[in-house]
């Protein structure tokens, strides 16, 4: 199935808060961002307001980036602009954390090429706009946010279903957007509407996957409505929990202090990589240096061969509502 993304023409009136345009493209919001987009991006909640944050276009994107000081593995960056290449799927052009033009290759599921638009497009649009970017997935507990850490795997996303069903709202999943509000201190943005889930996972919460939205066709995960369950308010981010397999038998809590703290929010970075090519290693420092300082940092060592997420999610909720 072919991508078909319609073109608009637009005249654009930019100011230096946000940007205003005259199409009939539609708002959406997602990570404390308000998004123009002309063609829909089906996951995201609505808008009703007339200004965006980050205009999402459909147009042509070079297959190298002028002046680019920073060459990885799909990515080539330069202060303010980032090209990110997904083989089959599409180029996207991110640029001074307010745009991102996308150009899908023949033939790719549109799906799919949104699924890397919230992730690495999205991750370095945020970085360019100086924000807080990690690896992890997060719940509402009253009036603060927890956030669970991690690499891809590591049960992110099956802890914080696990604490949904206790009756904790989920803020976002896969990528946890930080910022700081008017009094300084970093608060966690709602990401998407939804979670993602392998099928064992699935299986423990007696969830059946017909008729869940498939991630990628050639993957067993499924996209999981969050509905009401859903946390759509920004709340400061107080406990960080860093999920780490170990060969341990039983699970060990750990609280990192100091350094440990900055290194753990570093290495859990969603797409580390980005940030020196984008000379955005300052502000990322400075970021980490205000969440060390507002939020405890603890390292969760859990038996690798097992996961026991009822005895792990009853030591975190011990821990977390102290």
């Amino acid at each position: 199935m072919a991508v078909c993304y319609r073109r608009r023409r637009m005249v654009q009136f930019q100011s230096s808060e946000n940007i205003q345009t005259t199409s009939a493209a539609s708002l959406y919001q997602a990570f404390g961002l308000r998004i123009r987009s002309d063609f829909p991006l089906t996951e995201l909640l609505t808008s009703s307001e007339t200004a965006a944050d980050v205009e999402i276009e459909e147009a042509p994107v070079p297959a190298e980036l002028s002046g680019a000081t920073d060459i990885g593995v799909r990515y080539q960056a330069a202060p303010g602009r980032l090209l990110l290449v997904v083989d089959d799927i599409a180029r996207f052009l991110i640029s001074d954390g307010r745009r991102i033009a996308v150009e899908p290759f023949p033939g790719a599921d549109p799906e799919v090429v949104r699924l890397f638009l919230y992730g690495s497009a999205f991750a370095a649009l945020m970085h360019q706009r100086g924000d807080l970017v990690l690896h992890g997935s997060a719940i509402a507990v009253g009036e603060f946010s927890v956030a669970f850490l991690g690499p891809s795997g590591v049960g992110k996303s099956t802890l914080s279903m696990a604490c949904q069903q206790r009756g904790y709202p989920v803020l976002t999943d896969d990528v946890c957007a930080l910022r700081p509000d008017a009094s300084g201190q970093l608060v966690l943005h709602p990401g998407l509407p939804h979670m993602k889930l392998w099928l064992d996972s699935l299986k423990q919460f007696d969830l059946a996957p017909d008729g869940l939205r498939r991630i990628r066709q050639e993957l067993e995960k499924r996209a999981v409505p969050l509905g009401k369950s859903f946390f759509t308010i920004p709340i400061p981010l107080r406990k960080i929990y860093v999920l780490r397999p170990t060969n341990e038998e039983g699970i060990r809590l750990t609280p990192l202090k100091g350094p440990q703290c900055l290194n753990a929010l570093k290495n859990q970075t969603y797409r580390l990589r980005f940030v020196d090519g984008l000379s955005a290693k300052p502000a990322h420092f400075q970021a980490a240096l205000v969440l060390a300082r507002q939020a405890s940092v603890t390292r969760v060592n859990r038996p690798s061969g097992s996961f026991q997420l009822t005895e792990l999610a009853d030591r975190l909720e011990a821990d977390f509502r102290v």
